[in-house]
């Protein structure tokens, strides 16, 4: 099952009670539409909200040397009943496997936005330690069964760059037409969580999935 993307789409909660969030709820991906669900219907989840933060954080790519700081906005917090019936927090991010570890990252891309990733991160467990709560990473492998591969590339990819580049300059683009005139020559190219009754999850990355009620 891939996280789709650029196609956003509105949440309704059945339960709006339980949601501490801000309207209107818009999940960026087909999988964070998913948890949106999971969290709404699991009777174990007593409250939840969608980018209900802001964490600074100093972004490793930045290419401005004076101001690196960028702000990360976690997916989820999550409040529920563990298997012991005592309450807990979790601030939840969701992101596949190929942005998460370097041992699966699929290209240079992918390792660059791992490496803003631990940024993020870092600063989340920071968030989360100083509220006693704790900070979270699902994958594919955490959410569905059957459809991810814990094991990683035999030769894990490393993130190439030159100083503080920034990552969108790393995105491949595609070589330009050449262009071609008559008797001439061509041109060149210029190319260049502890795991509730039901459901929640362990820490990553040794989590749970989300089971079928």
């Amino acid at each position: 099952m891939g996280k789709r993307r650029g196609i956003k789409s509105l949440f309704s909660p059945t339960n709006p009670s339980k949601y501490t969030g801000n309207y209107p709820i818009i999940a960026k991906s087909s999988w964070e539409a998913e948890f949106m669900k999971y969290c709404d219907n699991h009777p174990g989840v007593l409250s939840w909200a969608y980018e209900p933060i802001n964490i600074p954080y100093e972004n490793p790519l930045s290419s401005v040397k004076k101001n690196k700081q960028s702000i990360y906005k976690p997916d989820f917090l999550v409040t529920y009943l563990g298997a012991s019936g005592k309450e807990s927090t979790k601030l939840i991010e969701i992101k596949p496997m190929h942005e998460t570890y370097e041992s699966h990252a699929r290209n240079n891309v992918d390792a660059l936005v791992r490496i803003k990733n631990e940024a993020k991160w870092g600063a989340a467990h920071q968030w989360a330690m100083r509220r006693g709560i704790d900070f979270i990473f699902m994958t594919e492998a955490d959410m569905f069964n059957n459809h991810a591969n814990r094991k990683g590339r035999m030769h894990p990819i490393k993130a190439k760059f030159k100083g503080k580049e920034l990552l969108k300059k790393t995105t491949p683009k595609s070589p330009k037409r050449k262009k071609t005139t008559t008797n001439k020559k061509k041109s060149s190219i210029r190319s260049r969580i502890s795991k509730p009754k039901g459901g929640l999850v362990r820490k990553s990355p040794k989590v749970g999935r989300i089971k079928k009620r």
